[in-house]
């Protein structure tokens, strides 16, 4: 039985969001010695799709020929500016289509901001670029956005954060329908993780998440950040605004996407790997200095936000620094 997969190519694409999934199908069908899967890249406009990049993509199929068109597997891979491409009803309509008649469907990294357009992901829970996290929440508050998460299934939908996680989204969808053993066989063919030992908290750079949404809550988490050791909660974090824990949450949703509880979590977890990145502490120091109330939560909320544990991230970053220096 072949699984056809299909990914929608907006113009400007990523070209790693369509062509990293594709290839590891691909490998699939060549360590297997035969055709599980069949690919198509579907086009806006015209066979034609000028990527980010500048190169040039074939289609193989435009979007309005989609109409009695069932893929097994629909995509949509993200693009820089893809929050600016507007679609016509006759786009949506069709986009709607494909995600209605597939067995599975969802979105390459801020692919998601055009799926979301269609009402598909309506109380769904789904990952994107953590970039484009806050955007997406903000437009579609009806959605559970994971901002963490490398991949998301949800029923039929699945959800990948941004560029490389396409690759890991397909890999899932391998296992899903050859196997653990297969997908692990692609993986170490591809030279990539089977399973990263990070979420999308590790990629994300702490100023940027730090320092957005409006001047008083700017405000308030550069006073965070620098007493990051004694802030404990919320209440004090809308104490020092003074306002309600209620109006703090609002703020936090509409401007960054998440809670203030997550944002105050991933600041501690930021604390923590910076202070690693500088040189190996105990972990009761550790807690100490980034506002945990012991060692033992520390290590429980580093493990949810990174997927490894302290020890695990100052061994991996002194071997980072071993490699850069050899």
């Amino acid at each position: 039985m072949s699984h056809e997969i299909a990914v929608l190519a907006v113009p400007g694409v990523q070209l790693l969001d369509v062509c990293g999934p594709l290839d590891v199908f691909a490998e699939a069908n060549r360590l297997l010695k035969r055709q599980v899967y069949t690919s198509k890249v579907i086009s806006v406009g015209g066979l034609v799709v000028h990527a980010s990049s500048g190169v040039r993509l074939a289609a193989d199929m435009v979007l309005t020929e989609t109409a009695d068109y069932t893929p097994h597997t629909f995509l949509i891979a993200g693009a820089p500016g893809i929050d600016s491409f507007v679609p016509d009803a006759a786009t949506l309509d069709s986009l709607t289509g494909l995600c209605e008649r597939s067995k599975r469907f969802g979105s390459v990294c801020s692919g998601a901001l055009l799926l979301a357009r269609t009402g598909m992901l309506a109380g769904k829970r789904v990952t994107t670029h953590w970039a484009c996290a806050g955007a997406l929440a903000a437009l579609y508050p009806t959605i559970t956005l994971d901002a963490d998460a490398l991949c998301i299934t949800d029923g039929r939908v699945r959800t990948a954060a941004g560029v490389t996680s396409g690759l890991d989204l397909a890999l899932r969808l391998v296992e899903e329908d050859l196997g653990r053993e297969i997908a692990a066989d692609i993986a170490a063919q591809l030279v990539m993780f089977f399973r990263r030992p990070v979420s999308q908290a590790h990629f994300v750079r702490s100023n940027r998440l730090s320092l957005n949404g409006r001047s008083a809550l700017q405000e308030l988490q550069r006073w965070v950040i620098a007493h990051i050791d004694v802030v404990r909660t919320v209440a004090e974090m809308a104490e020092h605004m003074n306002i309600s824990e209620r109006h703090l949450s609002r703020l936090f949703r509409q401007e960054a996407g998440i809670t203030p509880g997550q944002w105050l979590e991933r600041e501690r977890v930021a604390k923590v790997k910076q202070l690693l990145e500088q040189k190996a502490q105990p972990a009761k120091t550790l807690a100490m200095q980034c506002g945990f109330s012991g060692a033992d939560v520390m290590r429980r909320v580093f493990s949810r936000v990174t997927g490894m544990t302290p020890a695990a991230y100052g061994k991996l970053n002194r071997a980072k620094e071993r490699n850069e220096n050899n």
